[in-house]
C-alpha cells in the first residue's frame, strides 16, 4: 500500500472518530504515531493535509521517533517526540503494574498483540541501558502502537496521580 493511501485510511479513521466523539468532547481525535523509517513518510503527509491543526481543541498529531539511550526530547523543528525505546516500554510496563492499563477483551488484534507481548525481551546494552526488543524473526509493531499514545497520554493529558514514566521532556 503506498502513503497516500495509508494517509487517506488514517484520515477517515479520524474524520469518523471525530463524528463518533462530537457529543462527548470537543478535544480531538488525536493521532499519536511512529514516525520513525517509513513513518516519517507518512507524517509528512498527514501534516500537509491540515487535517491536525492542533489549536487549543483541535485535532493534534504527536508523530514519535525512537531514539536510542534513555532520554525523551521535543524537536521544535521537526515537532517530533523524540523518545527511547526503553522509557516508552517502561512506561508501559509501569501502568501495567500499577492497573492503570488493560486492553478490551474484545479487541480483534488481542491474540496478535498477546503474541507480541509474549515474544517481547529486555536486554542490557553495551552501554548499559536496558534494551527492549522482539525476538529474533518476531515483530513488536503492535505493542509499539499501543505504548506510543500511552507515554503521550502520560505526559500530555494526566492529571492523576502518576506511575513514575521518566523524565518529561522539555516542550511538554
Amino acid at each position: 500500500m503506498d502513503y497516500p493511501a495509508i494517509t487517506d485510511l488514517i484520515i477517515k479513521a479520524v474524520q469518523r472518530l471525530d463524528q463518533e466523539g462530537r457529543q462527548t468532547t470537543s478535544d480531538g481525535p488525536h493521532l499519536c504515531m511512529d514516525a520513525s523509517g517509513l513513518g516519517a513518510p507518512i507524517r509528512d503527509y498527514l501534516k500537509q493535509t491540515g487535517v491536525f491543526g492542533g489549536g487549543m481543541y483541535g485535532k493534534k498529531i504527536y508523530p514519535v521517533v525512537f531514539t536510542g539511550g534513555e532520554a525523551a526530547r521535543y524537536d521544535t523543528v521537526t515537532h517530533n517526540y523524540n523518545i527511547s525505546k526503553g522509557l516508552i516500554i517502561s512506561n508501559f510496563l509501569s501502568l501495567m503494574q500499577h492497573k492503570r492499563f488493560d486492553y478490551a477483551p474484545t479487541l480483534e488484534a488481542l491474540p496478535l498483540l498477546e503474541k507480541e507481548i509474549a515474544s517481547f525481551k529486555y536486554h542490557l546494552t553495551p552501554s548499559g541501558h536496558t534494551g527492549f526488543d522482539a525476538e529474533s524473526g518476531a515483530h513488536d509493531d503492535l505493542i509499539c502502537a499501543a505504548c506510543i499514545p500511552l507515554i503521550i497520554g502520560e505526559w500530555r493529558y494526566n492529571h492523576g496521580p502518576k506511575a513514575k514514566v521518566g523524565p518529561k521532556p522539555a516542550g511538554f
